[in-house]
């Protein structure tokens, strides 16, 4: 049998003849491994099962559970393990023999726990690789960020939601993705989670939301403490965009359309009507109209960022029948936004950067029909999805957003 070297990450890879996948374990350790000879590592991942167990570069497995192994067998072994089985190796290394217990993991839980690489600030997460999109990102992982994997209020004492959505009312804002066609399945179930190639065969929506909570801070406030509820990103109003779970996660933010989208929160008042004396929190300066945030403290991660609408007039349009006037989104979230798009089609390309739309051409301003829904790949907003919605609102540009993007994406 030919040398090989392979990173033990997710070791049920692809059993698909398989009926009964085992859910694979994640090690964390690279091993030279061939018949006859002990397994050697070559490399141990910072963090990982492996590096906790104290396992180092240049240790050889000798035996597992007390029988004698080789390589081939050692790599066998692995491939069919169970996370969170706890074995015990047989090794010999620089310091000599020893025996050395270690548990077991999974590749999830590893890229939820382990400390971020030092950023560069421009790359969101997917099955915890870096996606870069070229604009500002702050993660759950980086200092400033919001985690939607924290099981407990982020900023009070207490656990459970306050005042949770129906069926929400649990330390968990987030899940593991359902419905996935048979063959993905099988194949996540092997590797123990869902990798982005997985992923790239089942994510196929983004849901765009505005908050109606003002800022990105406001918006994580109400959706993990108040309601229980989670979303992938947060776009704050300086074009910031906060990534709160992987993209491989389940997030609850769009009912109907959670399994297989992935959501984003704008930060933003909503149509005038419906908050009341909204309109004079609007002011007019020498330059346009801008926003007032002044009651609020460390809103945005720019200092002294004024927020002021991309087009200074309001927009009036009807969002399922219901005539609704509201503000334009800022440019830099425009910007931003559309750099996550071009991103996401990319690296999913299931997701086409459309938009629904009627025999004219237009937006559609109502809910899809479920059947609708189910056949759409794309982009939509939350109005699409439920009936009792009108989020991104009638001020939200389609047009610049997906022009620019499909711009990008070309590049």
């Amino acid at each position: 049998m030919n040398r090989t070297s392979l990173l033990l990450a997710a070791l049920g890879a692809a059993l698909l003849s398989n009926a009964a996948a085992r859910p694979g374990a994640f090690l964390g350790a690279r091993f030279d491994a061939e018949e006859g000879r002990p397994a050697t590592i070559s490399g141990v991942a910072s963090g990982s099962p492996a590096a906790r167990a104290g396992l180092r570069a240049g240790d050889r497995v000798l035996a597992l559970d007390g029988r004698s192994v080789d390589g081939r067998g050692f790599l066998e072994r692995l491939r069919l393990a169970y996370p969170k089985r706890t074995w015990r190796l047989s090794l010999s290394g620089a310091d000599g023999a020893r025996t050395q217990e270690l548990t077991l993991g999974t590749w999830s839980e590893h890229w939820r726990q382990t400390p971020a690489a030092p950023s560069v600030g421009d790359a969101v997460l997917l099955a915890g690789r870096p996606l870069p999109i070229g604009a500002p990102v702050v993660t759950w992982r980086d200092a400033g960020g919001y985690d939607g994997y924290a099981e407990r209020c982020a900023f009070s004492e207490q656990v459970l939601p306050r005042r949770p959505a129906g069926g929400c009312n649990t330390p968990e804002r987030y899940g593991e993705r359902r419905g996935l066609a048979p063959a993905v399945a099988e194949v996540a179930s092997a590797r123990g989670a869902l990798t982005a190639d997985l992923a790239a065969l089942h994510i196929d929506q983004v849901v765009i939301h505005y908050d109606v909570a003002w800022t990105s801070r406001n918006c994580f406030k109400v959706l993990h403490d108040l309601r229980g509820l989670s979303c992938h990103f947060l776009l704050d109003v300086d074009g910031t965009l906060y990534q709160t779970l992987d993209l491989v996660e389940r997030a609850r933010h769009a009912g109907a359309a959670n399994d297989r989208s992935i959501g984003i929160e704008i930060a933003h008042p909503g149509p005038l009507e419906l908050t009341k004396d909204l309109a004079e929190r609007y002011q007019r300066d020498a330059e346009g109209v801008r926003f007032d945030l002044s009651w609020l403290r460390n809103t945005t991660r720019t200092p002294g960022y004024v927020v002021r609408p991309a087009r200074p007039e309001p927009v009036a349009g009807r969002i399922q029948g219901q005539r609704l006037t509201m503000y334009d989104y800022t440019d830099a979230q425009y910007e931003t936004l559309s750099r996550l798009l071009a991103a996401l089609s990319r690296a999913l390309p299931r997701i086409q950067l459309r938009v629904p739309r009627d025999a004219g051409g237009a937006v559609r301003d109502a809910v899809l029909s479920a059947e609708e829904l189910a056949a759409f790949s794309g982009v939509v907003g939350h109005y699409h999805v439920s009936r009792h919605k009108q989020d991104p609102g009638p001020a939200f540009d389609w047009e610049r957003v997906l022009q620019k993007a499909h711009k990008l994406a070309r590049e």
